[in-house]
Parts: C-alpha cells; structure tokens; sequence
C-alpha cells in the first residue's frame, strides 16, 4: 500500500473515531458524591449502571433482619446492571446480604419464596455465577438451568431458565449467613427486558 494510501486510510479512521466519540454520552449521578448512577449511551450500545441501596430490589424478599452488606474497599455489594445493544440486553439486580440466623434457616425460607417463580433447583456448593449465556439466542434459548461446576459449602436455589433466572447463593459466615439475590434476564431480537 502506498504512503499516500496510508495516510487516507488513517485519516478516515480517526474521523471515524472522532464521529464515535461525539456520540457517545456519559452521564454520572453523583448527587451524594458516591457516584451511584452511570449511563453510558453510544451510538452502538447503552449501558446503565446503578449501586444504590434501593437498585437491589430484584423480587426477590429479603430475609428477614438481613441487611446489605457493608462496601469495602470502595466495593459496593448491590447493583442494577442494564446493557442494551442491537439485538441483545442483559439485566442483572444483585444484591448481597447477611444476617445470624443459621444457612440452614436462610435456605428454607428461599426454597418457600422462589417458588413464585417456578420450580426450583437446589444445587450444593456455589458456580461463581449462574447459567447466564451471553451471546446469540437461538437453539439454547430458555435453557433449563443445571447445578453444572457447584463446589464449596453452601447452596445455590435457582428457578427459571437461562435468559429468565432468580438466584438466591447462600454460605455459612461466622455464625451467621452470607447470601445473595441475583436476577438475570436476557433477550435477542424478539425479546424485551
């Protein structure tokens, strides 16, 4: 390619870039100063991001007496989480709780609560995460969800199906229980979020 070819080509690459830097947005919340809202929309994408304490209301009830764990290291344990593209979105409301009672009490509430969302699957040990699949829709949509790569203590109680998932993971902490609620949802080009 010719010098005068490389500098055209360059040239209209980072115009491009500059046109898609331009259009994009970024607006941050920062009313308390703790930067608890971000959106994020390009001409491409949007993303929405959102740890206040009232964003981890996913539908799933919180134990009783059960609070937000406290942030550490600038780390919050809640959030709503939106990302929209052409032909793709993916919500998640996660939020982390603890509380005294015992994981065995924790457990049998949940197994009571999830119930309004389907059959519910008890998996020993905990995944890191859940059945979430991210990328195109098709054949594996609405997959059933597994207790595939659980390991540890604890127990992971979830009902749905990959792209419409409730989550409770629970583990002993102390004395107490360590738990989390999670919603996941996805859709391709025939759904909505």
């Amino acid at each position: 390619m010719s010098k005068v070819a490389t500098k055209v080509l360059l040239a209209l690459i980072m115009a491009s870039i500059a046109v898609l830097l331009a259009a994009c947005s970024i607006h941050v919340d920062d009313k308390d100063k703790k930067n608890e809202k971000v959106d994020i929309q390009t001409p491409f994408a949007n993303l929405k991001v959102d740890t206040g304490d009232k964003a981890a209301d996913n539908g799933i009830p919180v134990y009783p007496g059960a609070h937000l764990r406290p942030e550490e290291n600038g780390d919050n344990h809640s959030a709503n989480i939106n990302i929209g593209a052409a032909g793709f979105g993916l919500k998640v409301i996660a939020a982390e709780y603890e509380t005294d009672d015992s994981p065995e009490k924790v457990k049998s509430f949940y197994l009571d609560k999830l119930k309004s969302f389907g059959d519910v699957l008890v998996c020993s040990g905990h995944s890191g995460g859940s059945d979430v699949h991210v990328g195109s829709h098709g054949d594996d949509q609405d997959q059933k969800l597994t207790c595939k790569d659980t390991h540890g203590n604890g127990w992971e109680l979830k009902t749905g199906t990959s792209d419409n998932e409730h989550l409770v993971s629970i583990e002993p902490r102390g004395s107490g229980t360590r738990f989390g609620t999670v919603l996941v949802r996805t859709h391709g080009k025939e759904g909505t979020l």
